[in-house]
């Protein structure tokens, strides 16, 4: 019971720093190795949060996937619900590809290194 609120606030309050970061960081930083580099240190964060989270509170199966991994997966791209993906403009469509792929790879990555850990 407490890991689903646990969960809910966490998505709660990553979900505004995600966004925060995208705007701030993601979406203005002219380089795109920063770019690359900030949304790979998002996606191990998530997975790192979403590991201890369910270390410390050891849910059931359909929880740990649910309000676990998928959460985690869904936090995991920082600019989800974001932007209209057709207001996007096409010069900047693969940077807005990059902030979305690169952290929610990086998070599953780091989700299946901690398992076999």
């Amino acid at each position: 019971m407490w890991f689903f609120f646990a969960a809910i606030v966490f998505m709660l309050v990553a979900r505004k720093i995600g966004w925060w970061l995208s705007r701030a960081f993601f979406y203005e930083t002219k380089n795109d190795g920063l770019a690359i580099t900030g949304t790979v240190v998002w996606g191990i964060v998530v997975a790192l949060c979403i590991s201890r989270l369910i270390e410390y509170q050891h849910p059931g199966t359909i929880m740990k996937w649910i309000f676990g991994f998928a959460l985690g997966a869904y936090v995991a791209i920082p600019n989800y619900g974001l932007f209209n993906a057709s207001s996007i403009p096409y010069e900047a469509a693969r940077r807005h590809n990059l902030i979305s792929n690169v952290p929610f790879v990086t998070y599953i990555l780091a989700e299946v290194a901690a398992r076999w850990a």
